[in-house]
């Protein structure tokens, strides 16, 4: 494989991999932000 593939596909899948924790972590108490109003999208 090339090296330049590496180089593209490893940020790639650690930003989706962040960002999956992101909305899928439950946020605290009474706090709204866009992770919990993806969340809420999700379970309805």
């Amino acid at each position: 494989m090339p090296d330049w593939w590496l180089e593209a596909t490893l940020p790639t899948v650690v930003f989706g991999f962040l960002l999956v924790l992101w909305v899928f972590i439950p946020a605290p108490d009474g706090e709204s932000d866009f992770g919990s109003r993806l969340r809420d999208r999700f379970r309805k």
